[in-house]
């Protein structure tokens, strides 16, 4: 049995030794298909952050003070929850992004009277530790993508180099990038590649 592992393994690692070179492209592909993965883990994470912050922010309104700001809080929340377990990426994503709204939406209904609206307004306060856990999620996909993009472009002939030069140079914007608020609009740029391969 074991002399039997034992060939096994050697079969297995002659036929990696043996088997050729991922093309170019397949190599293009697997990197585009790694930063989606990263893509869904940041949009994943920031629903999770974007739940939780919303869920505490209705929680801390009393039973008997909740009214229709709280409900439309709620809502928000249990849409968020639905969502995270079965909406698509582009869908998580306007989500996220439809916080502030959703915020603004309650100063309008909300008379600064009500009990409710009191505790909410204080809440919004956590929104900038919202922003900036999602700034953190946005550097760690920066820094990942970094890592991915140069090891794939280590991997490219001289020929691919030429070739997806416009690719390349997307690429590395993005990686240049230091604004926060440009990352979307240019990993966007280079996601927009991705079909190619």
């Amino acid at each position: 049995m074991r002399c039997m592992l034992i060939v096994f393994a050697i079969a297995a690692v002659s036929l990696s030794c043996a088997a050729p070179a991922k093309s170019q492209n397949e190599m293009l592909a697997h990197f585009f298909d790694y930063a989606d993965t990263l893509r869904g883990i940041q949009i994943h994470n920031m629903m999770s952050l974007t739940i939780k912050f919303v869920q505490q922010v209705v929680d801390t309104v009393p039973l008997e003070q909740r009214g229709p700001g709280t409900a439309a809080l709620q809502a928000y929340a249990n849409k968020g929850k639905s969502l995270k377990q079965r909406g698509t990426t582009g869908e998580k994503y306007n989500y996220i992004y439809e916080l502030q709204q959703v915020f603004e939406g309650l100063n309008s209904e909300l008379s600064q009277s009500a009990p409710e609206s009191q505790v909410i307004g204080m809440s919004l306060l956590g929104l900038l530790g919202v922003s900036t856990e999602f700034a953190n999620e946005n550097e760690k996909l920066h820094n990942k993508f970094v890592e991915g993009a140069t090891q794939m472009k280590a991997m490219l002939s001289p020929t691919t180099i030429a070739r997806e030069s416009e690719l390349l140079e997307a690429i590395d914007k993005y990686i240049a990038s230091t604004d926060i608020q440009q990352h979307e609009a240019l990993f966007m740029k280079v996601m927009s590649f991705k079909d190619r391969y």
